[in-house]
């Protein structure tokens, strides 16, 4: 039987995010899946120390620059990559030192760098021995938010300005939990209860949703994609948070609505199993292959009423002009409210892409507006926690576009969820409060 090393698979997604600028649920797809004989506790820990290193990589970083002559922007691709997991082992898992560290020392003989199997043997053992004399920079500043829960400093300075110390504290240490599998239940084939039992009877934990009324967050669910519930449409994945964007949305039955950046499709099927597979529900999408994916995931779950078209949300469309009910703009935005499951984002951002981000955000949210009937509803939202492109992009539109007014929220919301901004028609959604993404949902009303 071939021994496929859970290590060193590990540490080649590492060099592929790293070296490469691969996304990581991508690099660790790939691998699992040419690797596919290892069995479910070596690909479970494969996912859990690169995720894990990735979530912590700034504070593995100064450890190791703490004990290493060498520091790690000078150290070989490999040997950097080996270092890391191994810290993480040795410093976030349950994985004896000793293990972590000689694992790790004859994954660099085994690539041909025997020659510094005495450095890493001496700083992995010593970054062992010494985790109580780790030296952080002072608490209660953002230097310490930067390097304990491995943040950007960047973004700590500005959520420090946002949200307060404390506040900022919580949210880090949200985004470095293992997040679960959130999903929506297929109202269209099944019910809730029903679909709980047969997830149980498959060996997944099934526990309610927090705030989406027919939401599951899983556990075991090792790989989802080939449970039977699945293969039978009857459910998709989606976080709370995109849920109940929809739930402000309030689709009905028979009407016209607009999903203006649909891609990976979650809202869009949600919206039409909301409509009872009843209207007209129109997604857009600027790259082909997505649109394909929509088309795919609509069929498996049975809903008929649902059109992906290919269309840049930037365009303006004329054809649209009046023609919705209802318009969704859930616009490209700088994912930070993403950090828990996409650990990769906090090592890939340096703030910069937001000014950028602003105006096109802008101008798919004029673009949309002009597409609902007077009367209608437009909904905005986004999946970071960044006011330049939340709460200030609202100011604007309002602004701009008298014909428009806020619309209050309050009544969608559960009791835990309210937020006075609520009356106001838009809420900001913090991992550690609502268990969720980070998320921003605006909605407003055309005036009749």
């Amino acid at each position: 039987m071939i021994q496929i090393n859970p290590r060193e698979i590990a540490a080649e997604a590492m060099m592929e995010i790293m070296e490469d600028g691969a996304y990581n649920n991508m690099a660790l797809r790939r691998l699992l899946r040419q690797n596919g004989a290892m069995p479910p506790k070596d690909r479970a820990l494969v996912t859990e120390i690169v995720n894990g290193t990735l979530r912590n990589l700034y504070y593995i970083d100064h450890v190791l620059n703490q004990f290493s002559k060498t520091k790690t922007e000078k150290m070989k691709p490999w040997v950097l990559a080996v270092m890391r997991t191994a810290v993480y082992q040795m410093y976030f898992m349950k994985i004896p030192d000793s293990a972590a560290c000689n694992e790790g020392v004859k994954l660099i003989a085994q690539r041909g760098l025997a020659p510094l199997k005495g450095f890493v043997n001496g700083v992995l053992r010593t970054a062992g021995r010494e985790k109580a004399a780790v030296i952080l920079p002072k608490e209660g500043t953002a230097e310490f938010l930067h390097i304990r829960y491995s943040h950007p400093l960047w973004l700590m300075k500005m959520w420090l300005a946002y949200f307060g110390y404390a506040e900022t504290e919580k949210l880090c240490q949200a985004n470095n939990q293992s997040p679960d599998v959130t999903i929506r239940v297929n109202i269209l084939k099944t019910e809730k209860p029903l679909l709980k039992k047969q997830l149980e009877q498959a060996g997944v934990t099934a526990v309610e949703g927090r705030i989406a009324p027919f939401a599951l967050h899983l556990k075991k669910t090792a790989d989802i994609g080939r449970l039977q519930v699945f293969l039978e449409g009857l459910f998709h994945v989606q976080d709370e948070s995109s849920q109940l964007a929809v739930e402000l949305l309030d689709p009905q039955k028979g009407e016209a609505i607009l999903d203006l950046c649909a891609a990976p499709g979650g809202k869009s099927f949600t919206i039409a199993e909301k409509m009872e597979n009843t209207g007209n529900l129109v997604c857009g999408d600027i790259y082909e292959h997505k649109i394909e994916l929509i088309a795919e995931g609509a069929k498996r779950l049975g809903i008929e009423i649902i059109a992906p078209i290919r269309q840049d949300a930037t365009q303006w469309n004329e054809k649209y002009v009046n023609a919705f009910d209802r318009v969704l703009v859930d616009a490209p935005c700088s994912g930070l409210g993403l950090m828990g499951k996409k650990p990769d984002i906090r090592l890939k951002k340096n703030g910069d892409e937001i000014d950028d981000l602003v105006p096109m955000q802008r101008k798919i949210l004029s673009n949309g507006a002009s597409y609902v009937k007077p009367g209608g509803i437009l909904i905005y939202s986004t999946c970071t926690l960044c006011r330049k492109e939340n709460e200030k992009n609202v100011e604007w539109f309002l602004q701009n576009h008298p014909e428009f007014i806020p619309e209050d929220i309050s009544e969608f919301l559960p009791q835990a969820l309210w937020q006075e901004s609520a009356e106001r028609g838009h809420i900001t959604l913090l991992p550690h409060k609502s268990k969720t993404d980070g998320f921003f949902i605006a909605k407003m009303k055309r005036k009749g």
